[in-house]
């Protein structure tokens, strides 16, 4: 019995360990910011989206950090452009003391790059992994 808490505890501090080094190393990260002029907000999965050429879209997705899971575009975008694609950057709900495990919220930053429409497909799931644990799609418009 101890023997297995203790190899849960294990896991769940090797998937902390991963969260906090991603959020980390996003903080020094090359990729280009994310301005905060011109960025239209959104939480949770939008039907439809209408935007200008080079504003930025935020999308604030449900998510669980730590879990392993995370927000992945399927198919790259020729009108959008992901920022900060290689750093996972979450939000967690207010409470007085958090908890592992706590529901947060996974943001997603695009810009805006040329005029068109398009669907763009997010699939939430852990990368090692085929499984697909939920999933959204936006058709995005752009003038």
């Amino acid at each position: 019995m101890i023997a297995y808490l203790l190899q849960k505890l294990c896991v769940v501090s090797f998937l902390f360990a991963v969260v906090v080094y991603n959020i980390n190393c996003g903080q020094q990260s090359n990729s280009q910011k994310v301005p905060m002029s011109d960025t239209i907000k959104f939480t949770g999965c939008q039907e439809k989206i209408k935007m200008k050429v080079g504003s930025i879209l935020e999308i604030k997705l449900e998510a669980v950090p730590g879990s392993g899971y995370q927000w992945l575009v399927k198919d790259s975008s020729q009108l959008l452009l992901l920022l900060d694609g290689d750093n996972l950057k979450f939000s967690t709900q207010e409470t007085k003391q958090p908890t592992v495990g706590q529901p947060g919220h996974q943001i997603l930053h695009f810009k805006a790059l040329k005029k068109g429409e398009e669907t763009v497909k997010l699939e939430y799931k852990r990368v090692w992994e085929s499984e697909i644990s939920n999933s959204c799609q936006m058709k995005i418009e752009i003038d």
